[in-house]
């Protein structure tokens, strides 16, 4: 079964992401507003959280040779390792490049959603960080990533804190539950920067269509913060 799927993220007012293009706070240093988010992000009490591949890269930046062995048929496709934590830390690896020179994430096990175009090379890598994964037919299918996550883990809910190309992935697969919007009292202003979902298809494609908001709650946060959670409806 599919965890419930939180996108928490927090923009500019004009739903900007880049944090260090939003105008300064007032009367307060940038970073106490960041703390606000990460202080709302831990009220949601998930099992998880997620960010999308290009977010852990800029913390894990070295690429692991790709060339090897694929693996084989009868390679298990679950390695448990390390999972002390609270909570657990998801990515999307589709192609298991990510090299890790820890097993947590901000104090978080890791665990990687990787595809069976992986090589038995990088799950050595893997184990020997004593790092979970999942091996699914394809690692870009988010929903099946998820889904397997939620069935070999136990993970029922997930707090997606990534940017807008994985948080647009989401919407166009229909994916996520309930979206938690926190806005910066900050404006960016500048034209296409990325903003809170981007969706990487053409222009006569419509991602969020059949799917509508209903307001769950709104509330005033320290600094001039808000704090808006929707649910999704799907038709």
């Amino acid at each position: 079964m599919k965890p419930k799927i939180i996108c928490h993220i927090m923009s500019s007012v004009d739903g900007r992401l880049i944090d260090g293009r939003w105008t300064a706070p007032y009367e307060v240093e940038r970073g106490e507003l960041l703390e606000v988010y990460v202080a709302i992000g831990r009220e949601l009490n998930t099992d998880a959280w997620m960010f999308g591949k290009n977010t852990v890269r800029a913390i894990f930046p070295d690429k692991f040779e790709t060339v090897g062995h694929t693996i084989m048929s009868d390679t298990p496709t679950v390695f448990v390792g390390e999972c002390h934590s609270g909570r657990m830390f998801i990515v999307a690896d589709p192609e298991g490049d990510i090299l890790f020179s820890s097993a947590t994430l901000r104090g978080d096990n890791i665990l990687i959603i990787l595809g069976r175009n992986v090589t038995e090379e990088y799950l050595t890598h893997l184990r020997e960080m004593r790092i979970s994964y999942v091996i699914v037919s394809d690692a870009t299918n988010l929903r099946e990533g998820l889904e397997t996550i939620g069935q070999k883990f136990g993970i029922r809910c997930v707090s997606v804190q990534g940017g807008g190309i994985l948080n647009g992935a989401l919407l166009a697969e229909r994916l996520i539950d309930e979206l938690s919007l926190v806005v910066y009292p900050g404006i960016d202003g500048l034209s296409g920067v990325p903003s809170i979902f981007e969706y990487m298809g053409g222009a006569t494609e419509y991602p969020a269509q059949g799917q509508r908001l209903q307001l769950l709650s709104a509330s005033h946060r320290k600094h001039g913060v808000m704090w808006m959670r929707y649910e999704f409806h799907k038709d």
